[in-house]
C-alpha cells in the first residue's frame, strides 16, 4: 500500500487517523455524560473510550519521533499481529467466527468499533514505519475538506448507532408495559368469571350450591386454559371439593405452608390474588385467586389456581423475541414472563448472565408494585445494524483515502493511459490488432503504395461455436489463443494480423504475390487442422479462408475485406477446410445467401415456419404407428425448399434457433392433440443443437411441462452425426435413459463401421431411400438391402425404410422383415389438420372393420 503513497499523502493519512481517534474519544465522553443510565448500553463503551485516548496519545508521540534502526523489525511484527487480530474481530462481527462470550459480554458496537480502530491504528504504524519523516505540507482547504469527510462519517455512524440503541431500549420498555397490561387483563377476566360463580352460588341453598359448584368447577377448568385447577374450602380452610390437579397442589404446595394458610385465613369480602412461591420454580408456576362465598349455613372460599405461564400471550410478543422480561417477586425470585416455564433467577444471577437490561416498576391491579427487568438475549438485530453501520465507517475511510490519492492518481493515470491505448489497439486474447486499429493502420499503409498488390486473407474457423457450446467459453478462448499463434507462424509474409470477430481473423499484405498468398493460405489451413491438445482433450478444428486481391487504389480496405469475406463464404459452402479466391460472380451468390439468411431470420422471429408431418406405417398391420415432423417455409404463398435454406442455416448457425423452434412446435402439437399421443412423433435434431450442454435438460423440462411421456418422442439424427463418438454419443445415451427413442436417419449413406452400429444407443434405424431404388429387380441392390435389414434385426433395432413409392416395394420390404414403411405411396408430408383428419378416418375405418 505504502509504495503508492507520497510523503505528503502519507502525512495526510496519518493526520486523518489521529483525527479519527480524537473524534471517537470526544464522542465517547459525550456518550458517557449524556447517555441515560436507563439505556440498554453505551454505543462507545468505557473500554473503547480509553483505547481511543491511548491510541491518540501513542500516535501523537510517534509523529515526531523516528523509529530506531534496531527496532525496525518491530514494525513488521506489530503489523502482522494487528492484521491477524483485525481479521479475527471482523469474522466475529460478521458472524463467520462464532464467539458466544464476545457476543454476550461485549456489546456489538464495541466489537465493531474495536475492529475499525485496530485497523486504523496499525495502518498509522505502517505509515510511520515506512515514512520516517512526516511533515504537514497540505493546504488549509485540503485539511478542512479531509477533516470534514471524517467528521461527517463518524458523527453519522454515532447518531445512527445511538438511534438503534434507543429503539431497542424502547422495545424493552414496551414489552414490560405490554406484559403488565396482559397480566391485568387476564386477572380482570378471571375475576369476572369467578364473580359470576359467586353471585350464582350465594343465591342458592346448601344442596343446590354444592351441585352448582361441582358443575362449575368442571366447566370453568375446561373453558379456561389458564385455570389448572379449582378447589372450595370450608370455614375451617379445608377443601371439600377440588379438581385432581388442585387436590395434588393442595397437598404439596398449600396445606403445610404457614404463609399461605395465614393468607387464606385473612377475612376479606374481595377477591384476592397471590403467587404461590413454592411453585414458582416448577414447570407450572401458580397464581392463586381467592373468592369469598357467603353461602349458607357457613361461608366458604373458592380458590382458582392460575398457570402463571398463561398470563402472557407469547405469540403476540413474538416480534419482541430478542428481549426476555422477568417480574421480580423479591430480589431472590425473578420469574420469566414469556409464556414459558423458564426457571426462576435471582437478581444477581440475572445481572451476571445478562449484562444489558432495563428495569421499570409496574403496579398491577392487585395493588402491589413489582420490578420488571427486560434483558437483551438476542444480539442479532444489533449485530446486523452494527455491520451495516460499520460499512459507513469503511466508506468514510475509503472516501478519505480516495481524496488523499486523487492528486497522485492523476499522475499515475497519465502513465497508464499509454497502456490503455495499447490495449485499445490489440486484442487481449490473441495480441492481434483490433478492427478499428486495423482500419487505421491499413489506411496509413496505402500512402505511397501506388501499384501495390494489396491482399487480404479472411479466416473463419469452421463450426467453432460447437467448441464454445460443448466445452465452454474458457476452453474456446484457449483454442482461439493457440489458433492465433499458429496463424502468426504460418503467415510469414503478412504485414498486419487482426482479429475481426469472435472466430474470424484477417491477414493483410501491403504488397505481395499470388504465390505467397496461396502458400500462406495453405500453411494456415494445415496449421489449424493439426490437433489442439487442450487440458488432456484433443480438439479438431478446420478453417475456411477467403482471398481477395486489389491493385487499384479505388478499392479501399473495407471493400477488400468484404470481398475476402464473400470468398470465405464460398469456401465454407464448398465444405470448409479450404481457401477460395474472390471472383466477381461470387458477389451475386453471396447476395442471394445473405438475402435467404435475412429472410429466414425474419421468418423465425415472426414464427412463420410450419411443422408438416409424414405418417409412418406398420409393415405388419398397415396402421399408422408414428409420424416424422418436417420443417416447411412458406414465403409469398410459395414453399422454399428445405434443401436451399437448411444448409444456409447450418452454415450461419441459425439452425440452432430453427431446431429449437420446431421442437417447441412439435411438443406443443403433441400435447394438444390426443390423436398424436397414441403415436411416436419424430423430430430431426441438428448436431449444433445436440452439442449444447443444456439440450437434454431443456427437452426433458419441456416434456414435463406439457405432461408428455418421453417415449412419445423420437430424436432423429443423420448417420454422419451419430458416428462421431464422444459428447454426441453421451447426449444420446442420456436421451435413451430418459425414455426417448433415438433414430439413425439416412442409414447406409455414411461411413460407419459395424462396431459403431453395435455400440451406438439408437433403437430405430431408418434406411435411406437410395437403397430402395431398383430393389424390385433381383440383384446386388436387393441383396445388399436384405443383408442390411437382417443385420439391424439381429441387433434388435426397429427398421424403417424411407422413400416407399410402389405397392411392389411394400410387398418386398414386408417380406424382408422391415418393421415400418414411409413414403409417398402411403402419404406425403402434410399440415397438422390434414394429419388429424387422416388419423381420425383410419381410426374410424379400423373400428368399423372390427
Amino acid at each position: 500500500m505504502t509504495k503508492n503513497f507520497t510523503q505528503s499523502a502519507a502525512t495526510l493519512a496519518y493526520l486523518g487517523i489521529l483525527f479519527f481517534f480524537a473524534l471517537v474519544a470526544l464522542l465517547g465522553l459525550l456518550d458517557l455524560v449524556i447517555t441515560p443510565a436507563a439505556m440498554l448500553m453505551n454505543v462507545i463503551s468505557d473500554y473503547m473510550l480509553l483505547a481511543a485516548v491511548l491510541a491518540f496519545a501513542i500516535l501523537i508521540i510517534l509523529f515526531r519521533l523516528r523509529t530506531p534502526k534496531q527496532l525496525k523489525f518491530l514494525g513488521q511484527i506489530l503489523v502482522s499481529l494487528g492484521i491477524s487480530t483485525f481479521i479475527v474481530l471482523q469474522l466475529v462481527v460478521w458472524g463467520i467466527l462464532q464467539s458466544p462470550e464476545a457476543a454476550r459480554f461485549a456489546n456489538p458496537f464495541t466489537l465493531s468499533l474495536a475492529s475499525v480502530m485496530l485497523l486504523m491504528f496499525f495502518v498509522a504504524l505502517t505509515l510511520r514505519h515506512n515514512f520516517p519523516r512526516l511533515a504537514v505540507d497540505a493546504k488549509k482547504p485540503t485539511l478542512i475538506v479531509f477533516g470534514g469527510i471524517i467528521l461527517l462519517g463518524v458523527v453519522v455512524w454515532y447518531a445512527m448507532s445511538v438511534r438503534i440503541v434507543q429503539l431497542e431500549t424502547q422495545n424493552a420498555r414496551t414489552k414490560i408495559q405490554l406484559i403488565g397490561h396482559m397480566i391485568d387483563s387476564r386477572f380482570d377476566e378471571q375475576i369476572k368469571a369467578l364473580e359470576r360463580i359467586k353471585r350464582r352460588v350465594e343465591k342458592l341453598d346448601e344442596d343446590d350450591s354444592e351441585r352448582l359448584l361441582t358443575t362449575d368447577l368442571e366447566t370453568y377448568i375446561s373453558d379456561y386454559a389458564i385455570i389448572e385447577g379449582m378447589l372450595v374450602l370450608n370455614d375451617q380452610q379445608q377443601p371439600w371439593l377440588s379438581s385432581s390437579f388442585a387436590d395434588t397442589f393442595w397437598q404439596n404446595f398449600m396445606r403445610d405452608h404457614e404463609g399461605i394458610q395465614n393468607w387464606l385465613a385473612q377475612p376479606s369480602n374481595q377477591t384476592r390474588i397471590a403467587a404461590n412461591g413454592r411453585s414458582l420454580n416448577t414447570p407450572t408456576p401458580i397464581v392463586m385467586m381467592s373468592v369469598p362465598l357467603q353461602t349458607k349455613p357457613k361461608p366458604q372460599q373458592l380458590i382458582a389456581l392460575l398457570n402463571m405461564n398463561g398470563l402472557v400471550a407469547a405469540d403476540y410478543l413474538e416480534y419482541l423475541s430478542a428481549i426476555k422480561t422477568y417480574m421480580a417477586f423479591n430480589s431472590k425470585v425473578l420469574v420469566a414472563m414469556q409464556g414459558s416455564n423458564d426457571a426462576t433467577q435471582t437478581l444477581t444471577q440475572l445481572q451476571r448472565r445478562y449484562p444489558h437490561y432495563v428495569t421499570e416498576k409496574v403496579t398491577l391491579m392487585t395493588g402491589i408494585e413489582h420490578d420488571f427487568y427486560s434483558v437483551l438475549i438476542d444480539y442479532s438485530p444489533l449485530q446486523e445494524a452494527t455491520r451495516l453501520h460499520q460499512m459507513l465507517l469503511w466508506l468514510t475511510g475509503a472516501f478519505a483515502f480516495i481524496y488523499i490519492l486523487a492528486v497522485d492518481t492523476t499522475r499515475r493515470l497519465r502513465a497508464e493511459s499509454k497502456k490503455l491505448a495499447s490495449m485499445a489497439r490489440y486484442d487481449e486474447l490473441t495480441d492481434f490488432l483490433r478492427r478499428d486499429a486495423f482500419n487505421q493502420d491499413t489506411q496509413s499503409m496505402m500512402v505511397d503504395c501506388e501499384g501495390c498488390r494489396r491482399a487480404v486473407l479472411f479466416i473463419n474457423l469452421d463450426k467453432f461455436n460447437s467448441i464454445n457450446d460443448g466445452l465452454g467459453h474458457r476452453m474456446g478462448d484457449h483454442v482461439l489463443k493457440l489458433t492465433a499463434q499458429r496463424i502468426r507462424s504460418a503467415a510469414q509474409g503478412a504485414d498486419i494480423l487482426a482479429r475481426f470477430s469472435n472466430d474470424e481473423f484477417i491477414v493483410y499484405y501491403r504488397d505481395t504475390t499470388a504465390h505467397q498468398l496461396k502458400k500462406d493460405a495453405a500453411a494456415v489451413i494445415k496449421a489449424i487442422a493439426e490437433v489442439f491438445a487442450v487440458e488432456e482433450l484433443s480438439v479438431h478444428l478446420t478453417a475456411s479462408i477467403g482471398i481477395a486481391v486489389a491493385t487499384q487504389a479505388q478499392i479501399d480496405t473495407e471493400q477488400l475485406v468484404q470481398f475476402a469475406d464473400i470468398a470465405m463464404d464460398h469456401a465454407k459452402a464448398a465444405g470448409g477446410n479450404q481457401y477460395a479466391i474472390y471472383q466477381t460472380d461470387m458477389h451475386d451468390n453471396h447476395e442471394q445467401l445473405v438475402e435467404i439468411r435475412t429472410q429466414l431470420q425474419v421468418a423465425m422471429n415472426q414464427d412463420q415456419l410450419e411443422a408438416y408431418y409424414q405418417p409412418i406405417f406398420s409393415a405388419e398391420t398397415g396402421h399408422i404407428v408414428s409420424v416424422e415432423s418436417l420443417v416447411r417455409w412458406r414465403k409469398d404463398g410459395n414453399f422454399i425448399s428445405p434443401a436451399l435454406f437448411i444448409p444456409i442455416a447450418e452454415q450461419t448457425g441459425q439452425v440452432i434457433q430453427l431446431g429449437e423452434q420446431m421442437l417447441r412446435k412439435v411438443v406443443r402439437d403433441l400435447s394438444e392433440h390426443a390423436e398424436l399421443q397414441q403415436l411416436s412423433v419424430a423430430v430431426n435434431v441438428s448436431p449444433h443443437q445436440l452439442a449444447r450442454a443444456d439440450f437434454v435438460n431443456d427437452l426433458v423440462s419441456q416434456l414435463k411441462n406439457h405432461k408428455l411421456k418421453p417415449e412419445q418422442l423420437t430424436i432423429e439424427l443423420t448417420e454422419a452425426v451419430m458416428s462421431s463418438a464422444g459428447q454426441t454419443e453421451e447426449r444420446l445415451r442420456e436421451l435413451r435413459e430418459h425414455g426417448m427413442h433415438v433414430a439413425i436417419d439416412d442409414f447406409g449413406t455414411g461411413f460407419s463401421s459395424l462396431a459403431y452400429l453395435t455400440q451406438q444407443p439408437a433403437d430405430i434405424i431408418k434406411i435411406d431411400r437410395a437403397f430402395t431404388l431398383g430393389v424390385e429387380t433381383e440383384g446386388k441392390q436387393r441383396n445388399l438391402l436384405s443383408k442390411m435389414i437382417e443385420m439391424c434385426k439381429q441387433l434388435d433395432k426397429v427398421v424403417v425404410v424411407e422413400g416407399v413409392e410402389t405397392a411392389e416395394q411394400v410387398e418386398l420390404f414386408t417380406a424382408l422383415g422391415v418393421d415400418r414403411l414411409q413414403g409417398f405411396y402411403f402419404a406425403k408430408p402434410m399440415p397438422l389438420p390434414q394429419l388429424l383428419d387422416l388419423l381420425r378416418s383410419t381410426t374410424s375405418n379400423r373400428d368399423a372393420d372390427q
